[in-house]
């Protein structure tokens, strides 16, 4: 009777294949996959900042009687200190960071074809000419890559805001598109 010695299984080079195409293959995907991952933290970061503004902008209504109509340009920062959870603030560069970890910064500069108006009418509600303030927000604050969202496929972490008599709204098409579509 003869012995069969002869053992089956996978040689150490097939082994070694197998794991060089994985990670080839893992090396093409995870890049991809993290950027998109980010770019989904920053729209849901920015959608935050939106509901905070537009909550200050409420609260103070509510409480004051006073909408973004009495804080025009820049001094709409006077009402996010008000009104936000505020952990520092420098009233000189009009800038803050909040509790979260955002950065918020009131400017009266134009963006997207809106330019505040040095007065805005109540009773106009969100129209192009009609806006009281504009707000930048860096919704990560410090941390990187702090650079301004410029188009709906590449996101980063800076948007801008508007703000008209009763509402905060995005700034510009681009900036309502990366917050309204999927």
């Amino acid at each position: 009777m003869k012995l069969n010695n002869k053992k089956s299984g996978f040689t150490l080079a097939e082994v070694l294949v197998t794991l060089m195409i994985i990670g080839v293959i893992a090396a093409m995907t995870i890049p991809s996959l993290m950027q998109s991952t980010a770019q989904q933290e920053y729209k849901a970061a920015y959608k935050k900042a939106v509901s905070m503004i537009n909550q200050a902008v409420t609260l103070n209504y509510a409480l004051d009687g006073r909408d973004a109509t009495d804080y025009t340009g820049t001094n709409f920062f006077s009402l996010l200190t008000q009104r936000l959870n505020v952990m520092s603030s420098n009233t000189t560069s009009q800038e803050m960071y909040t509790a979260d970890g955002m950065w918020f910064k009131s400017t009266g500069d134009s963006y997207g074809g809106i330019t505040p108006a040095s007065s805005c009418n109540a009773n106009d509600q969100a129209t192009t000419g009609n806006a009281c303030a504009m707000v930048t927000v860096d919704v990560n604050g410090a941390k990187g890559p702090n650079k301004p969202t410029e188009s709906t496929t590449r996101i980063f972490d800076i948007f801008t805001i508007v703000i008209y008599p009763q509402k905060a709204l995005p700034a510009g098409e681009t900036m309502g598109k990366v917050l309204y579509e999927k």
